[in-house]
């Protein structure tokens, strides 16, 4: 009997072990959306995660849409941030900007590589309003979401 009720122990112990490890191994439980009148960020899995002996990533597939109105000179930048690190990482070599970006318009970041030693992940719109009068262009506009890793 006690070798029976030990087994089991053991089980219990290695079966919740063998989920932590697989819960562990996802950066952020998916999918995760944030939204505001303008904007909705979807985070969803990606298809590939890469390892090597420097680096380690997950791959996600990041959709965003224009959900409010009409917009002008729409740019999106991203950065990561690291453990004991007062700085964020730019994550796009090129920022994706467009001068019209109407509503329901998507644009979608395709298995989208973060590393697994980051504590957040940040999106930023910024766009510009209308011309007023004789002004180049309108006043600048940003919004910014933040994603912090599932614990």
């Amino acid at each position: 009997m006690k070798k029976l009720i030990t087994s089991l122990f053991i089980f219990c112990f290695i079966a919740t072990g063998i989920v932590s490890n697989a819960e562990a191994g996802e950066l952020f439980k998916t999918p995760i959306i944030k939204q505001t009148d303008q904007w909705k960020i979807e985070i969803q899995k990606g298809k590939e995660t890469k390892k090597t002996n420097q680096n380690v990533y997950e791959s996600y597939n990041v959709v965003i849409t224009n959900i409010g109105k009409d917009l002008d000179k729409v740019e999106f930048n991203t950065y990561r941030n690291e453990p004991n690190a007062e700085t964020k990482y730019g994550l796009s070599i090129n920022d994706h900007q467009y001068e019209k970006f109407k509503q329901g318009q998507v644009f979608e970041f395709s298995n989208f590589p973060i590393s697994v030693k980051s504590n957040e992940l940040q999106f930023e719109i910024s766009w510009h309003g209308k011309p007023n009068g004789k002004e180049v262009q309108g006043r600048k506009f940003k919004e910014t979401f933040t994603f912090t890793p599932t614990k």
